[in-house]
């Protein structure tokens, strides 16, 4: 199709419409993986202190004090992780582009190999191998996503991805913990960390369901199940620290 001025302005109107993908695509996995850890070690602090028959305050000092602690840890983990990540990529990249210029004919036979399994043939073929291959700068990061499975983009903004590790944390762990912030009797206050934390759940797998846009009862259900089996475990552990040791503030 001929590139007219209208063509063109219809493709940019296009490209201003299309959607790949929720906004939040690209950190949702740190919006699970810090919310589903915070609620699942908060309400461990919860439940395991509740199973010991340990008294509120020290549900309290130890919840408030996971949430911090934890989180901060998994958001310099994740930090440190993206960083390591990125050095290695930055690595494997110049080793390639040294491979390059030592033995460019196995490097160009690297990149016909992967174009033969994408499907290429024939003059196809050898017109996208002598295309990559033309670039240094192409060829290198074509060799980093066929061979390494690295892309520059998995290893973008660290600091990103720590901070929403973090919030996502903080916003979805300091449910369980609520009914306990607040004024309620002793006998309703397990019951309703246990409900809330539920909900928690539930609302963590219909973010992921709404951001990844899949089957909106899948990602509660994912999240619920696996955060449930942790929670019991937790507190299991807990009843059975006050019976064998004998537990008691």
């Amino acid at each position: 199709m001929e590139r007219t001025p209208t063509f063109l302005k219809n493709y940019r109107k296009h490209r201003q419409s299309e959607i790949h993908g929720h906004a939040l695509g690209d950190v949702i996995q740190d919006i699970v993986y810090g919310g589903n850890d915070g609620i699942v070690t908060t309400f461990a602090v919860v439940a395991g202190t509740v199973g010991a028959d340990l008294p509120r305050y020290i549900i309290i000092i130890l919840g408030l004090g996971n949430l911090l602690a934890d989180g901060i840890s998994m958001a310099t983990g994740a930090y440190l992780s993206l960083r390591s990540e990125r050095d290695q990529y930055r690595r494997i990249r110049k080793e390639e582009l040294e491979e390059i210029k030592s033995h460019p004919e196995f490097e160009r036979e690297e990149i016909r190999e992967f174009l033969v399994k994408m499907g290429f043939a024939k003059k196809d073929l050898k017109r996208a191998t002598e295309i990559i291959t033309s670039d240094k700068s192409v060829w290198a990061d074509t060799m980093m996503h066929a061979e390494h499975g690295l892309t520059k983009k998995s290893t973008e903004r660290p600091l990103l991805h720590a901070w929403m590790t973090f919030i996502s944390f903080q916003i979805f762990g300091v449910i369980p913990l609520l009914p306990y912030l607040f004024t309620l009797t002793g006998s309703q206050r397990f019951p309703v960390a246990m409900a809330s934390t539920a909900l928690a759940l539930i609302l963590l797998g219909l973010t992921k369901s709404w951001v990844t846009r899949e089957a909106l009862f899948r990602g509660p259900l994912e999240i619920t199940g696996v955060g449930a089996a942790g929670a019991f475990v937790a507190y299991l552990i807990g009843v059975l620290l006050k019976s064998t040791v004998g537990v008691a503030l």
